[in-house]
């Protein structure tokens, strides 16, 4: 394989991770702007104090942390809680966010622990 051929492939791999990351972002904002909206009209949206939530996938773009794969069962708003990479062991403080049960919690203003 000539070096060419390799940086083709190097930059089709580093093009097709872009597309799946801009995809799956897409689809929580659609996910995130859709479902507070029909939460809230239920007159029962107060955000839940939650405590740690251990997930096995975080992805940081600090201020806003989202992960999948997670300990809890709640479901709708949170507030004042701390995200926690299961793998890696990086803590995030949020002061808000969204919680879907086990799938994924998406936390907003949020910061990164000392470790």
């Amino acid at each position: 394989m000539t070096i060419r051929e390799e940086n083709i492939m190097y930059a089709t791999r580093q093009t097709c991770r872009a597309a799946a990351k801009a995809l799956v972002l897409g689809a929580f904002t659609v996910a995130l702007t859709a479902v507070p909206a029909v939460a809230t009209t239920a007159g029962t949206a107060q955000a839940a104090r939650a405590g740690v939530f251990s997930c096995r996938e975080v992805s940081a773009q600090l201020p806003d942390v989202f992960a999948r794969s997670c300990d809890t069962t709640h479901w709708g708003p949170v507030s004042d809680f701390v995200i926690r990479d299961s793998n890696s062991g990086v803590s995030y403080f949020c002061r808000s966010g969204w919680a879907e049960g086990a799938l994924w919690i998406n936390g907003q203003n949020c910061r990164q622990l000392p470790a």
